[in-house]
């Protein structure tokens, strides 16, 4: 694993304000993508889809600096309503008494899972005591101070490493014989600098992004 200075790691991130987050109005597939409402905006979407190769638009870099603040974990959209509940922030959970935590981001077993967030690998642990071999990375940010805890993802990194947004941190996990029929996925928790849980998906680009700006350049992706 690449290890990196964390004055390096300093220049990728900006502090986002929580639910404030510059992908709101991109983060809902329901949304009226408000960005690409007037002629200017849409030319400006439009501009922005010819310059950057499509790979890149699951990755935003905030600040401008060239380097990535934001990955979407596995290059695939929010899971929907299954057998098993919504994978949206805050779905009811088990007829109403609690809600869901984070947010789940469909992925096929085996697949690379990136991080959403850089900095240094804090922990990592078992997922429901270790109980099915599922396992949970979590990443820390100095600057931001932002906190991602990501579940069903067997590490190929450890603590004490340092990465930026969208590097590997591993592989999707199955979900089969927990939860029969569920959508596989991973499930990312964000905590913001006083370690209060936010919407991931107000921060991580979606699918969402990536329809909006097949709707305003559909030939470039």
């Amino acid at each position: 694993m690449r290890r990196l200075s964390l004055a390096v790691l300093a220049l990728a991130f900006v502090n986002v304000g929580g639910a404030d987050g510059a992908l709101r109005s991109l983060a809902d597939a329901t949304a009226d993508y408000a960005p690409f409402a007037s002629a200017q905006s849409t030319a400006e979407a439009t501009a922005l889809t010819q310059a950057r190769a499509a790979a890149l638009l699951w990755t935003i870099d905030v600040n401008g600096d060239g380097l990535v603040d934001f990955s979407n974990p596995t290059h695939g959209g929010v899971r929907g309503i299954d057998a098993f509940g919504s994978g949206d922030f805050g779905a009811v959970r088990d007829a109403g008494k609690r809600r869901h935590h984070g947010v789940d981001y469909v992925a096929e077993v085996g697949a690379p899972v990136r991080a959403p967030i850089g900095g240094r690998v804090t922990r990592l642990g078992d997922a429901y005591g270790g109980v099915g071999g599922l396992r949970f990375v979590e990443i820390t940010n100095p600057v931001t101070k932002l906190t991602a805890r990501i579940l069903y993802v067997a590490p190929n990194v450890v603590e004490g490493d340092i990465l930026l947004a969208g590097e590997a941190i591993g592989t999707a996990q199955d979900l089969s014989a927990r939860y029969p029929g569920i959508t596989n996925h991973v499930h990312v928790e964000l905590r913001d600098a006083n370690a209060q849980l936010i919407d991931a998906s107000e921060q991580l680009p979606s699918a969402s992004m990536q329809q909006a700006l097949r709707a305003v350049a559909p030939r470039e992706l």
